[in-house]
């Protein structure tokens, strides 16, 4: 895998990961006195931050899958493993 795709991939995957944080605390500081006047009542920024955050993982998930190099071969599965034991 192409070290430029890596870096998109934890780019994505951080995001991600940033960004579902965020909505956690949105979500918690949403009913406090210092959150509550942001929170929109139709379209809550927790809902932004959850939804970008989901965007993120997909991303880094589509970035993940791509044509196979043909010097990399499948992993053995594990009936396979077991089958050539027996």
């Amino acid at each position: 895998m192409f070290s430029v795709r890596r870096n998109w991939i934890a780019a994505f995957y951080w995001i991600g990961v940033a960004m579902t944080l965020g909505c956690l605390a949105l979500v918690v500081g949403g009913n406090t006195e210092l959150f509550g006047p942001f929170e929109h009542r139709g379209f809550p920024l927790s809902w932004i931050a959850g939804c970008v955050a989901v965007v993120a993982f997909l991303a880094a998930e589509a970035c993940g899958t791509g044509s196979s190099q043909a010097s990399e071969a499948p992993l053995p599965t594990v009936l396979a493993v077991v089958c050539d034991e027996q």
